[in-house]
């Protein structure tokens, strides 16, 4: 009969196995999380940039320009009633565009 306390050495190796393997399973959603995270904030800003846009295109006749959001540059155009944000994604050139209606 065993009364040592504590656990074996092949109970350790086996939970130590099995926490390896869930941490090797949750790191690649967790990045991929953060990456669709930054994609969308960084559509957030790219709507902001429009609406912004948008203001200094009825307020000054602007028709194009550029803000500065989270060290990103969002430059806007607007042509044929639309306005368009071009902006560096996480893996490419990105564009929002929307129509302007009075």
């Amino acid at each position: 009969m065993n009364n040592s306390k504590g656990y074996s050495w092949p109970e350790t190796i086996v939970s130590l196995s099995v926490i390896f393997l869930i941490a090797t399973m949750l790191l690649p959603l967790l990045s991929n999380m953060v990456v669709q995270l930054e994609e969308k904030k960084r559509q957030y800003h790219s709507s902001i940039v429009i609406n912004e846009g948008v203001k200094m295109y009825f307020a000054e006749r602007l028709l194009h320009g550029s803000l500065w959001i989270d060290e990103i540059e969002y430059t806007f155009t607007i042509e044929n009633q639309q306005i368009c944000v071009n902006y560096e994604g996480m893996s490419e050139e990105k564009m929002n565009c929307l129509p302007i209606t009075y």
